[in-house]
């Protein structure tokens, strides 16, 4: 099953890679929790400088990470 299909690349990466709340995924790319939301909802997209943010955050928490988790559908177009 594509999870991409039905849920936003990062909500996924939020729900099941690090498993915590929106307000805990604020902290860790230095945003409010209403930001986490409008990405989750599509309305907005995080800034490079918050994905790196993300990025990292994973690695020192050495969560199983691929690159391809931010990508969602978009990875699939062209």
């Amino acid at each position: 099953m594509d999870i991409h299909k039905w849920m936003n690349p990062i909500e996924h990466i939020r729900r099941e890679v690090f498993r915590v709340t929106q307000v805990e995924m604020a902290k860790i790319a230095g945003v409010r929790q209403a930001t986490i939301s409008r990405w989750e909802a599509g309305l907005t997209d995080p800034s490079l400088k918050h994905l790196k943010r993300i990025r990292a955050e994973a690695r020192k928490r050495r969560l199983a990470w691929d690159d391809c988790l931010l990508l969602g559908d978009r990875s699939r177009a062209a």
